[in-house]
């Protein structure tokens, strides 16, 4: 009797870590908002310090993922002037807010699933970040 539900178990596990990698990939292609280039509005509106930048006019130098509830990677290291994209893998809306008001790092608004946000970060420094709706989810961007 226990293996047969520690069977059931690893196969229950193994079904939603392949719709997790698999079906995820394909909503990045199909966009549900009818944007292209996966951003929503909320996601393309500029924040406080206006350093907000589309993904269509700055290539990004840093690629970070949002799914399974973490920014993968959590940490990444570019230069002054480079930008970097999060984009939302993940079944549920997510942010990517600046740990400290007016520091001049990103704070997105709500990243709904299948979009991006891109932040230009034009100042050096280490800007610690998180999703404000799901505060255990933290990220550090190094900025040369």
């Amino acid at each position: 009797m226990n293996k047969a539900i520690i069977a059931i178990v690893i196969v229950i596990i193994l079904a939603v870590g392949g719709w997790a990698i698999f079906g995820h990939k394909n909503s990045n292609n199909n966009s549900l908002y009818g944007n292209s280039n996966n951003n929503t509005p909320a996601a393309t509106q500029p924040n406080n310090s206006g350093q907000q930048s589309s993904s269509t006019t700055n290539q990004p130098s840093a690629t970070i993922n949002i799914v399974n509830m973490m920014f993968t990677p959590s940490q990444v290291t570019i230069q002054k002037g480079q930008t970097v994209k999060w984009t939302n893998n993940d079944s549920t809306t997510h942010t990517v807010t600046d740990d400290l008001a007016n520091t001049g790092g990103p704070n997105s608004g709500d990243v709904p699933p299948g979009t991006s946000y891109s932040f230009t970060f034009n100042n050096t420094g280490s800007f610690q970040y998180h999703c404000s709706i799901h505060p255990s989810m933290r990220g550090t961007i190094v900025v040369q």
